[in-house]
């Protein structure tokens, strides 16, 4: 879940820096990849927590 923390501010930022950018680039990518990593973390720590309880 620490990679997702890194992986979706940089992709947001990255894919809106630039001069007169009007829509955002491929570096947009990381947010989605950012996002489905912390889905599958979130996951795998819920189903840790019902079968250790």
């Amino acid at each position: 879940m620490a990679v997702a923390a890194i992986l979706m501010p940089a992709g947001f930022f990255g894919a809106s820096a630039g001069r007169g950018r009007t829509e955002p680039n491929t570096l947009l990518a990381l947010v989605y990849v950012g996002g489905a990593l912390l889905a599958a973390g979130v996951s795998s720590l819920g189903v840790g927590l019902l079968t250790v309880g």
